[in-house]
C-alpha cells in the first residue's frame, strides 16, 4: 500500500468559516500548490510582494507531497501577485475577518491508495469499521518533522531550560531531506559547538548569523534566551507544538488500554501508534465523548485516568506542568486545549478497485472524506493497515 506517489494522489481542500464579500478589511486568496509546503510558499509570497510575513494569515500548514487548496489573507492595502510553477495565489474577494486556525472548520480529502496486490476486501472492511468506530486522533508524523527521535525535541530542551541544548539542536538536527553538503555542514557545527568564532563562517542565513553572534558575545546574563528569541515565530511554533503534540499522543496511548482490549502497533517516525479495529458499545460511547487536553502550565481536569496519565508521562520525561510556563520565549507559549480522543470521517466515499496506472500489475483505490480541523487523514490511512 502506498499513498502520495503523485501530488494528485493526496488532494486537500480547506473548509473555512469565512464570509466572502465585495469589500472588507482583508483580501482573501486561494493558494493552490504542489511540491511546496505552506511555510515556504508564504515566505516566497512575502518576499516577492514585499508583504511582512506576519501580515499573511493562514489556517494551517499543508504538506508538500500533496495537491492542496487553502486560503490566505492580507490586509486590504496589500496585493498578492504570485503565480509560479506548482504554486499560485488567486484573489477571490474580501472579508472582514482574516484567515487563521480559529476559523478552520475542517478539510476535504481525496486520496488514492496505490500498489494494492489484489482487490483487497480487508481494506473495504476496515473502512466500514473506521466509519462505525472512528480511529485514534493522534497527531501524525508530519507534526514531528523538526525532531528525529523521542529524545531530540527542541521544545523539551526549552521546557527544561536547557537553552544551550535547544540551540545546538536548532543548528545541528539532520533531516532526511537534507542534501549531503547540508548534512556535512550540520555535523561540522555539532563538532565545533561552543567554539562560535569557528561556527560563524558556517552560517547560511541571517538568523543563524545573528544567533551565533549573540552566543559569541555572551555578555548579557540572559544571552541564551536572547539567542532563542531570534528564532522566527513560525519556526518556534513548530518546535514547541511538536513537543506538545508528542505528550498528547503519549497520553492517548496510555489511556486507550482502559477502553480497548486489543490494540495493534503501527510504526511512525518517532513512535509507534496503537490502533484498535472495533469497540464495544460501552467503549465507543466513552471514547467518542472523551477529550484529552494538550499540555500547558495549567492542565484542565478531565478524569483521574487522563490526568494521572499526563502526570506520569511528564514525570518520565523529567518535567512538571509549571515548567511549561515559557514567558521568556516571546514568540510562543503553551496553551491547553481539549482534543477529541477519537475521530470519525464524514461523507466517506469509496471507488471501485482499478488497475494501478503507476505500478503495473497492482490495483488502486480512491477514497473521499471530510475530517474536522486538526485531525490527520494519514492517521486514517495508517488505521487501515491493522
Amino acid at each position: 500500500m502506498k499513498i502520495k506517489v503523485l501530488p494528485e494522489d493526496f488532494v486537500v481542500r480547506e473548509k473555512l468559516r469565512l464570509e466572502i464579500k465585495p469589500s472588507g478589511k482583508y483580501k482573501i486568496y486561494l493558494l493552490t500548490k504542489r511540491h511546496w509546503n505552506t511555510v515556504d510558499a508564504l515566505r516566497f509570497i512575502s518576499k516577492e510582494n514585499k508583504i511582512p510575513l506576519e501580515k499573511i494569515g493562514c489556517a494551517g500548514r499543508k504538506d508538500r507531497h500533496a495537491l492542496t487548496f487553502q486560503y490566505i489573507s492580507v490586509p486590504r492595502e496589500y496585493t498578492i501577485n504570485f503565480n509560479k510553477e506548482n504554486v499560485k495565489a488567486q484573489f477571490i474577494g474580501y472579508s472582514d475577518d482574516f484567515v487563521s486556525p480559529l476559523i478552520l472548520e475542517g478539510n476535504f480529502f481525496e486520496i488514492t491508495i496505490r500498489k494494492l496486490k489484489n482487490k483487497d476486501e480487508r481494506i473495504l472492511r476496515r473502512l466500514n469499521e473506521v466509519q462505525q468506530f472512528g480511529f485514534p486522533n493522534y497527531f501524525d508524523d508530519q507534526r514531528f518533522g523538526s525532531s528525529q527521535s523521542e529524545d531530540e525535541f527542541i521544545g523539551e530542551k526549552i521546557v527544561k531550560k536547557h537553552y544551550n541544548g535547544a540551540l545546538k539542536l536548532y543548528f545541528t538536527t539532520i533531516h532526511p531531506e537534507d542534501k549531503k553538503e547540508e548534512k556535512e555542514r550540520k555535523k561540522k557545527i555539532s563538532e565545533l559547538w561552543g567554539d562560535f568564532e569557528k561556527i560563524l563562517p558556517l552560517c547560511k542565513t541571517k538568523v543563524e548569523r545573528d544567533i551565533i553572534k549573540t552566543l559569541l558575545n555572551g555578555k548579557s546574563r540572559h544571552y541564551l534566551i536572547e539567542a532563542l528569541n531570534l528564532i522566527p515565530k513560525e519556526e518556534m511554533s513548530i518546535f514547541l507544538s511538536a513537543y506538545q503534540s508528542y505528550i498528547w499522543n503519549r497520553t492517548l496511548i496510555a489511556v486507550l488500554p482502559y477502553y480497548v482490549d486489543l490494540l495493534k502497533p503501527v510504526k511512525g517516525k518517532i513512535m509507534d501508534y496503537l490502533i484498535y479495529t472495533t469497540l464495544s458499545t460501552k467503549s465507543l460511547n466513552s471514547l467518542k465523548n472523551l477529550q484529552i487536553p494538550t499540555i500547558s502550565s495549567k492542565i484542565p481536569y478531565v478524569s483521574d485516568i487522563v490526568n494521572n496519565a499526563i502526570l506520569e508521562i511528564l514525570n518520565e520525561r523529567g518535567v512538571k506542568p509549571s515548567d511549561f510556563d515559557t514567558k521568556k520565549i516571546r514568540s510562543w507559549y503553551f496553551k491547553s486545549f481539549l482534543r477529541p480522543a477519537i475521530v470519525f470521517p464524514e461523507k466517506l466515499e469509496v471507488s471501485d478497485f482499478e488497475e494501478d496506472d503507476f505500478y503495473s500489475g497492482y490495483y488502486k483505490l480512491r477514497i473521499k472524506f471530510y475530517l474536522p480541523a486538526g485531525s490527520f487523514a494519514t492517521m486514517l490511512i495508517k488505521s487501515l493497515t491493522v
